[in-house]
């Protein structure tokens, strides 16, 4: 594999978008990379996992957490940390800055979901999985509530769960 020098990581505010921020930034810290964050404003804004339009305060608040996970982000990677919005299709427009900006690596959040609730909603994720220009790391937060793939066909917690110390 070769040396990680730009880290992209995609947020909408989710609860799994900041995690994938906590995982990108202790990644960078370790390969002395630099991390850029991008917001993609979709056309509608949505409830994350949800048909219907979000609410003005679902957004602010959205919009707060986003700005408390970077301001802790930029304490411990200074200016190897940028940030910027642009409007477009999300997947599309992921993909596009990736190869324009030759990033090495794209770290983003998923829920988790299966069956009806991903054919329903689609996948950022998968979107990028399927055709970024460089490697996907997908982050999904444990204590989300999600049922994971592993819970759900098998019965039991996927192994990264189990492999957790007891809180």
């Amino acid at each position: 594999m070769s040396h990680i020098n730009k880290i992209l990581v995609p947020m909408d505010g989710s609860p799994a978008s900041i995690a994938a921020l906590a995982q990108a930034v202790t990644l960078a810290e370790d390969v002395e990379a630099s991390v850029e964050v991008l917001h993609v404003m979709a056309p509608d804004d949505f409830e994350v996992g949800s048909a219907t339009s979000a609410s003005p305060a679902a957004l602010e608040q959205a919009e707060r957490e986003m700005e408390a996970a970077f301001g802790d982000a930029q304490r411990v990677l200074k200016d190897k940390l940028n940030r910027r919005e642009v409007a477009g299709e999300p997947v599309r427009t992921i993909l596009q800055i990736a190869a324009d900006e030759a990033v090495d690596l794209i770290v983003v959040g998923t829920h988790g979901r299966v069956g009806r609730m991903h054919a329903l909603f689609g996948s950022v994720a998968e979107g990028l999985v399927r055709n970024a220009p460089c490697p996907v790391l997908t982050v999904r937060r444990p204590e989300s509530g999600e049922e994971s793939f592993a819970e759900r066909i098998h019965g039991r917690e996927a192994l990264s769960e189990q492999a957790r110390p007891p809180r």
